[in-house]
């Protein structure tokens, strides 16, 4: 790399932290818009824990068809699954028991106005398909006599928005495994002839069969919603309420306080800042010009985890995700230090210029910080997976911040090496690097040796 090159990626890395911290904080009117620019940084959605949130009763009515717990646990699971897939993975769904009467608690974070609750969860759209020789007219309500074939709330799996190919919002239907047999049967049935879809007891379209659907899957389109996301998500998410094995009736509803008060996410910012601080005097003063290069790539590495955790989905930040973040951090930093370790090691015990030093280093180092960060994955993974909703936010910020870490230390941390060479690579002084002397490699060579004599094995 020669000087010119090095100094436009310095250049790049610099303007890129300035701009990346720049629009974290900052907010401002877009021109000749009616909208503004928000920091992602005050986007990211908080817990309960942190911003409190909202808690809806609901009650469930006991329609007599038996298996009311089993419905109950399964309505808990869709709640918790819809919720999720709406971005409020800190949201909780539990269940209570009186007297042989249940509800369902369901506890939304970061949500000011209950209508906003009751709104995500949707106000329940009965779906029901029935096979017809004739077209239905839209509004026309269903037949007493119809023979229904596909039954939301037996046969939904889940609905959601997706685009066909003309670039319209449709709703897509995935069925479950009876849902998928009776829709075969009923496309098989009535091939070349008509399903009329009713919504609510009213037909919503009808539409002609042209093949046999076997796989489960179909979709429900309207001019409506056509180029309105919104609209076709709040159709999807009211069809799947409307699948629920069990009646839902809102009760109780109530705001729900910052469980660590309203002061908790600037005192834990405070902590954070003073915390990274002393990682960078530290990196600095340890490790000179490596640690500087490690400073730079921790800089980059904050900003990237700060914005992706406002931009993904699944991440809603509790005091249990701010401790993933931090135990990210410490393990970005650990990468580093293991790099820069072997770096002096490999410039101590041998003639190699600093260049080729700093290439072993990473080179030597790659499969242990490798090894660690993968075990440390899976754990989120697990965690992710199976954990309980606080347990979840945890999981989430650490298994981003663990892919972020080591994508900083191997890839930026390098390439800022990389640049300094040009500007300076025979300083020992700048990068904290001694070659051993004399004596020391003399006592080295005799230890080694008399290992080796023993059998033993000198690593």
């Amino acid at each position: 790399m020669n000087l010119k090159k090095s100094i436009v990626i310095l250049t790049v890395i610099a303007v890129f932290i300035i701009l990346m911290a720049v629009f974290a904080l900052v907010s401002f009117p877009i021109a000749d818009t009616v909208y503004d620019y928000h920091g992602y940084a005050t986007t990211i959605k908080l817990g309960l824990d942190l911003s409190g949130g909202v808690s809806v009763v609901f009650t469930v009515e006991d329609d007599g068809a038996g298996e009311l717990e089993s419905r109950v646990d399964g309505t808990i699971i869709s709640l918790q699954d819809m919720l999720v897939s709406e971005g409020y993975t800190e949201a909780t769904v539990t269940r209570t028991e009186s007297g042989g009467n249940y509800a369902i608690r369901v506890e939304v974070p970061d949500v000011n106005n209950a209508e906003d609750v009751l709104d995500l969860i949707g106000r329940p759209a009965k779906l029901q398909f029935v096979g017809s020789s004739s077209q239905g007219t839209t509004g026309s309500a269903l037949p007493a006599d119809a023979d229904i074939a596909i039954e939301g709330k037996d046969h939904l799996e889940t609905a959601y928005v997706t685009i066909d190919q003309e670039g319209n919002y449709v709703v897509a239907l995935r069925f479950n495994s009876a849902g998928t047999k009776a829709f075969a049967d009923l496309t098989s049935e009535f091939l070349n002839k008509y399903i009329n879809i009713y919504v609510n007891g009213e037909l919503f379209s009808s539409v002609t069969v042209q093949s046999e659907i076997t796989d489960g899957n179909a979709i429900i389109s309207s001019d409506s919603w056509a180029d309105d996301f919104n609209a076709a998500d709040n159709f999807a998410t009211q069809l799947q309420a409307g699948a629920f094995g069990v009646q839902l009736t809102a009760g109780e509803v109530r705001n729900i306080s910052p469980t660590l008060g309203d002061n908790a996410v600037r005192i834990a910012l405070i902590a954070g800042a003073v915390g990274v601080g002393l990682i960078f005097i530290f990196m600095a003063v340890m490790y000179r010009g490596l640690g500087l290069a490690a400073d730079i790539a921790l800089a980059v590495y904050i900003l990237l985890l700060v914005w992706f955790c406002s931009v993904l989905p699944w991440v809603q930040l509790t005091l249990p995700g701010i401790a993933g973040i931090l135990l990210s951090i410490g393990m970005a930093v650990d990468a580093n230090i293991i790099i820069f370790e072997r770096i002096r090691d490999e410039y101590r015990h041998s003639m190699k210029p600093i260049p080729s030093a700093i290439k072993a280093g990473f080179k030597r180092s790659f499969a242990a910080i490798l090894d660690g960060n993968v075990t440390t994955l899976i754990g989120a993974v697990v965690l992710w997976i199976i954990g309980s909703a606080s347990i979840v936010g945890f999981a989430v910020t650490l298994f981003i911040g663990i892919i972020l870490s080591m994508f900083t230390a191997l890839v930026i941390t390098r390439l800022i090496l990389k640049a300094f060479m040009p500007i300076n690579c025979t300083s020992e002084k700048f990068y904290g690097l001694r070659r051993a002397k004399e004596g020391e490699r003399q006592e080295e060579h005799s230890f080694i040796k008399n290992e080796t004599a023993k059998g033993g094995e000198v690593k």
